[in-house]
Formats: C-alpha cells, sequence, structure tokens
C-alpha cells in the first residue's frame, strides 16, 4: 500500500494542471501552462525543478515508511 502511495503521488501532481483548468483556479499546474505559453523558461525550470523535488520528498517518506510498518525491513549500514 505504502509503493502505490508513492506512485500515486506522481500521479497526481500531473493530474494537478487539469484539475485547476477545470475548476479555474490558480496554483503550479496554471503557472506551467501560462509559462509554457508565454515561453518563459526561468519558471519552466523552476516548476520542474519543485515538482521533481516534491517527487523525491514523497518517495524518501515511502522508503521511511517501508521500516516502520514492517520490522522485517532494516537500514543496511556498513
Amino acid at each position: 500500500m505504502a509503493t502505490v502511495f508513492g506512485l500515486d503521488l506522481g500521479s497526481l501532481l500531473g493530474g494537478v494542471v487539469i484539475t485547476e483548468k477545470v475548476f479555474s483556479m490558480q496554483g503550479l499546474g496554471s503557472l506551467l501552462l501560462d509559462a509554457v505559453g508565454n515561453l518563459d523558461l526561468q519558471v519552466l525550470v523552476g516548476v520542474t525543478l519543485f515538482s521533481a523535488f516534491l517527487i523525491i520528498v514523497a518517495n524518501f517518506v515511502v522508503d521511511i515508511s517501508y521500516g516502520l510498518l514492517d520490522p522485517r525491513i532494516k537500514a543496511v549500514t556498513r
């Protein structure tokens, strides 16, 4: 279940563009679409890096939660 949660976070972040357009909300998705329309490279890179950071943090949280949810899993240190 934790693995599916981690994978779904990336999909949810990708679906934010459609959700914001359907409900006329302002957010990360509309910022991305406006930047594409205006050819604003700095904003595109910033939104891409921020999205990648969110996915990396979500994957890290899922990896840490494995050790808490299943006591058979232990960290390997050398």
